[in-house]
This record gives structure tokens, C-alpha cells and sequence, in this order.
């Protein structure tokens, strides 16, 4: 069964991503999700996910939305992040190279995550831990 404790919709602006990361990030905590001592890992994956929505998906575009949502589903919680971009396929976002600025954000989500995926119908970036976090 999923309930859905945390749902924020924002527009694609530096500004108010960082307003309802705050947000969220309080709310894993009030619910028991992370730890404060988890709480950085979580925050990482959290802001990597938005920041590749608002500049990736919705091209800046303060017109565009994003929706960050919540879930506990049993033995995970399971994050939901929609824009309105055209989307992306997960599985074949590759570790940048060395020397490359920026990229990183999905691989990082990817090691921190338990599960990561995209749903291409939906074009929501879906990821999911366990409760004790990182």
C-alpha cells in the first residue's frame, strides 16, 4: 500500500527548488525516513533530481512545473520527481569522464538509491531506499 506523505509542486526556478527541497527533506525526517546523520546523502539525491528537472527537463523554463512527491510504500519510500520535458532513458546515462564538468547526478542518485528508474509514460524520475538510508 502507498501513501503519499509529502507532495510539492513548484515552478522550475532555482528558488523555489531549493524552498521545497527544505521541505521534503524535513518531511523524510518528521516521518522517520532518514536520520539527521543520513540526511546529507538523501538531501544530494534529492537536489540532483530537481536540479536536472528544472535545467534538463524544463529547460529553466519558470512557465513549467516540476512535482516532487513522497511515498511510503511499506519497506521503501519511494521518491517521485515529474517535469515537462521529453525525458530520458536512465539505463543509458554513462559516468562522465574524469575531466567533464557536470553528469554526475544520476550516477551519484544510482549509488545512493536502492532502486532507480524512469518512467517514460509518466516522465517521472522514480527512485526508492530503504529506511536506513545511505
Amino acid at each position: 500500500m502507498s501513501t503519499v506523505f509529502f507532495h510539492e509542486e513548484f515552478p522550475s526556478t532555482f528558488e523555489a527548488m531549493t524552498v521545497t527541497l527544505d521541505h521534503a527533506v524535513a518531511a523524510l525526517l518528521r516521518e522517520g525516513w532518514i536520520q539527521k546523520d543520513h540526511e546529507p546523502c538523501t538531501r544530494l539525491c534529492l537536489e540532483e533530481a530537481l536540479v536536472n528537472a528544472v535545467r534538463h527537463g524544463n529547460d529553466n523554463d519558470a512557465n513549467r512545473t516540476v512535482k516532487l512527491s513522497l511515498a511510503d510504500e511499506g519497506e521503501c519510500c519511494t521518491i517521485r520527481v515529474r517535469d515537462e520535458g521529453g525525458g530520458f532513458c536512465v539505463d543509458q546515462v554513462a559516468f562522465p569522464e574524469t575531466e567533464q564538468m557536470g553528469g554526475r547526478g544520476i550516477c551519484l542518485i544510482r549509488h545512493f538509491m536502492e532502486r532507480v528508474e524512469f518512467d517514460t509514460n509518466a516522465n517521472c524520475l522514480e527512485m526508492s531506499f530503504r529506511r536506513k538510508a545511505c
